[in-house]
């Protein structure tokens, strides 16, 4: 016998659609499944105190940790020009917020790649899985 579905609201909200979020809107979900990611590989590899959790972290999530691997991307020519697009609108995108320890074109850079990281989590979690690992490998 089936079991019911134990979060009903969640399978009757409509899904996210690229097309219709702001380059902004993607990099705020892609800054947290990067954060997500990265904190799951820092408990993996047997990292258990906060402090250090926290130092780690930042070698990842920092705007010149991912301005760095974005701009690898960009020269190895890794992206569709569908995935450039939206690089380009999450790049683009005017914030209120910046960076505490970058200058506005890392901080761009990074919300770009932000943004990419939302788009795959939304439409395509094999890329997304493939540039994780990317990620995951990249000097810090």
């Amino acid at each position: 016998m089936p079991q019911p579905d134990p979060h009903p609201e969640a399978s009757a909200r409509p899904r996210l659609k690229p097309s219709e979020l702001s380059g902004s809107n993607l990099a705020f979900l892609g800054d947290a499944v990067l954060s997500l990611h990265v904190r799951a590989w820092l408990l993996e590899e047997g990292h258990t105190r906060a402090g250090e959790l926290q130092r780690l972290s930042i070698g990842y999530v920092n705007a010149h940790a991912q301005a760095r691997f974005m701009h690898s991307l960009l020269e190895e020519g890794l992206l569709t020009p569908d995935e450039l697009d939206i690089y380009k609108r999450g790049r683009n995108s005017h914030t209120r917020s910046q960076a505490r320890n970058a200058d506005v074109v890392t901080y761009q850079v990074a919300t770009g790649l932000e943004a990419l990281l939302g788009y795959w989590h939304l439409i395509d979690p094999a890329r997304l899985a493939e540039i994780l690992e990317k990620i995951k490998a990249a000097p810090r």
